[in-house]
Formats: C-alpha cells, sequence, structure tokens
C-alpha cells in the first residue's frame, strides 16, 4: 500500500514573506525535526517543472508517532494561493508494518490543521 495524502487548498491575503515567517514559527511550535525544501522528481527537465514560490516539507516524531506535512505556496498577484498536503499510512498498513516505521495521517492530518489555522 502507498502513502496516503490528505490536501486542502485556500487563499491568503498574507505575502509570502509572512506566510514564510508563519511557517517557520508553527513548525517550530510543531517540533517539526526537519524542514526541507521540496525538489522536483524530473532530475534534468526540473527547469520546465512548475514551481511554487514555497515548496517545503515538515516532518516530526509527536509520541512515537511520525508525521508530514507538505506545503506550497503560488503567489497570485492579489492573493497566495497555499496548499497543504498531509502524508501518512493507513491504519492497515502501521498495523501490519508496526508504527514505529510508518507515518500516521492522522497525526499528519492534525498538525496540516494546526499549520492551516495559523496561516489563516
Amino acid at each position: 500500500m502507498g502513502m496516503k495524502e490528505d490536501a486542502i487548498n485556500f487563499n491568503t491575503k498574507r505575502t509570502v514573506k509572512e506566510i514564510g515567517q508563519i511557517l517557520q514559527n508553527v513548525f517550530g511550535q510543531l517540533k517539526a525535526s526537519s524542514i526541507d525544501q521540496i525538489s522536483s522528481g524530473s532530475g534534468a527537465l526540473e527547469q520546465f517543472d512548475d514551481h511554487a514560490d514555497i515548496q517545503v516539507v515538515a516532518q516530526g516524531v509527536d509520541f512515537m508517532n511520525c508525521w508530514a506535512v507538505q506545503v506550497y505556496v503560488v503567489d497570485g498577484g492579489e492573493t497566495r494561493e497555499v496548499e497543504l498536503v498531509a502524508l501518512g499510512d493507513g491504519g492497515f498498513t502501521r498495523v501490519m508494518a508496526g508504527s514505529r516505521n510508518t507515518m500516521s495521517i492522522s497525526k499528519s492530518i492534525k498538525k496540516r490543521d494546526a499549520v492551516a489555522d495559523a496561516l489563516r
């Protein structure tokens, strides 16, 4: 079974710089153990890919539950489009592989929603 995704999208009047600062603060509060830039999977053809103004993934561990949230922000002029994607494995996969070796979709959704609340 592959990793599950649960995405939400919304627009905000905040600037890209404000969003970046809020993300730093909220991921600090959520105790993210890493925040990495998302790179294209196209390798040598990456220059032809669409890129968001912000495209990062934050990961962490919360009481033995791993979580991950991807963030994409596109500056559309008057507003910025924000996409937040919670990543994780479903319950069946977590039972079969063991919770230590998997990522919790429910924990990721909670972290994603906290990021959304901070950005709205």
